[in-house]
């Protein structure tokens, strides 16, 4: 297959022809056509197979962890995040390059490369081989570096003031995420938009995936129990709106759609809460595919299939490691319980969905890859379903629980 060409970074993007009114009328057909492809399974790999291997260090040893036994399965899509805000693998004039997990282990991005390929350009390279999808995936407020100092990035340390707090302030909710980004601030959503438009522009991707479960907490009401205002919901609807500007100005120079994805919690009330306005992001068609859950699922799936149906669009049901299964001291299951994952997804194929999004479930040679995307498979399997609203729900937002339509826990 003819390798695709890398785009040049945004200056020189900005300066091509921009496409007609005709022109930009077919594209948008095409991105309502292509935003309802087939998708049997979503697969969201989280970027720490760059990490803790040394076979990471090698095109084909960090293929092989989570992306080359994926061919042949049912496997449609892979969202790609390479890293936590501002920390990523791939090559970038915007952000940093990332050289440490969590744990301060070895990240090989700069081995990648400088054998040619960077982590992001070679899982390109194989899933349109595979003619399947890739996304990169950007955590709207990844803060796993509250707790891990090596992924806090120098931009946060050089703007303490964008952030919902300081190291040793005790917030009551939103996950008591002191290093989250403000996102009422002008700055930080300039600064994720000029993240978001540097890979769309240096990347042939397919879409971007705007994260908003990791972790959903946007504005510093959330953080102290206090109500997120109409107006804060705004700021982050014209946030989507000009990624979606971007998007489709970069479609038009390159004469074929971008797609953008949104992951958020799977109840209307629960995401404006926290400051996203998913029923507005839908009449102003700012998004094309809607995935929900994740910690928690807070009602029937057929509520969010609802939801997307008049808008002729997707919806994915997010199984995650971080909610099926999880024991009660937190500890999710990134392997096993397998009757689990089945009995679920085969619940929410029966509900309506498009796809099972699997978030959290890094093993590719596992045979749920081969199983969550057959509805008709998954019937003969054994399955067990029980409700599973998960965890956290009050955690992130005082009055959550009364979003939880599931009833148990």
């Amino acid at each position: 297959m003819k390798r695709r060409t890398q785009l040049t970074l945004p200056l020189s993007w900005a300066a091509l022809p921009h496409p007609d009114q005709a022109a930009e009328a077919d594209l948008t057909a095409a991105r309502r056509k292509l935003a309802n492809r087939t998708r049997r399974i979503i697969f969201n790999n989280d970027g720490n197979d760059i990490f803790n291997n040394p076979k990471a260090g090698t095109a084909e040893g960090y293929l092989d962890q989570r992306t080359t036994p994926l061919a042949g399965s049912q496997v449609d899509a892979i969202f790609s995040c390479t890293g936590v805000f501002n920390l990523y693998s791939q090559r970038s004039s915007e952000t940093e390059l990332q050289l440490q997990g969590d744990q301060g282990e070895k990240a090989y991005s700069r081995e990648l490369i400088q054998q040619g390929r960077d982590a992001l350009e070679l899982i390109l390279d194989f899933g349109h081989r595979q003619r399947m999808e890739v996304f990169w995936s950007m955590r709207m407020n990844d803060t796993h570096d509250t707790f891990y100092a090596p992924l806090f990035c120098r931009w946060k340390n050089d703007y303490p003031d964008y952030l919902m707090g300081k190291r040793g302030d005790k917030l009551p909710y939103g996950g008591n995420r002191w290093s989250a980004l403000n996102y009422g601030l002008a700055q930080v959503r300039d600064k994720v938009c000029r993240i978001l438009q540097d890979v769309a522009t240096r990347y042939d991707i397919d879409g971007l995936e705007l994260d908003f479960f990791r972790h959903p907490a946007y504005f510093k009401p959330q953080m102290t129990g206090d109500p997120v205002t109409q107006e804060q919901c705004d700021l982050m609807t014209e946030l989507l709106a000009r990624v979606r500007k971007m998007t489709e100005d970069v479609a038009g120079r390159r004469g074929r759609p971008m797609l953008i994805a949104v992951r958020v919690p799977d109840s209307v009330g629960y995401s404006k809460a926290i400051g996203l306005d998913l029923k507005k992001w839908l009449d102003r068609d700012l998004i094309d595919i809607v995935t929900g859950s994740c910690y928690f699922h807070l009602e029937p799936w057929q509520n969010m299939v609802a939801l997307v149906k008049p808008y002729h669009l997707p919806f994915y049901a997010c199984l995650s490691g971080s909610r099926i299964a999880c024991d009660s001291s937190y500890v999710y299951c990134c392997d096993g319980h397998a009757d689990d994952w089945r009995g679920e997804a085969l619940e929410a194929w029966h509900a309506g969905v498009s796809g099972i999004y699997v978030f959290n479930r890094f093993n590719a040679r596992d045979p749920l890859f081969h199983q969550l995307g057959s509805p008709e498979l998954l019937a003969k399997l054994p399955h067990t379903y029980r409700p599973n609203p998960g965890k956290e729900i009050e955690t992130w937002l005082k009055g959550g629980e009364e979003f939880n339509k599931l009833g148990t826990h």
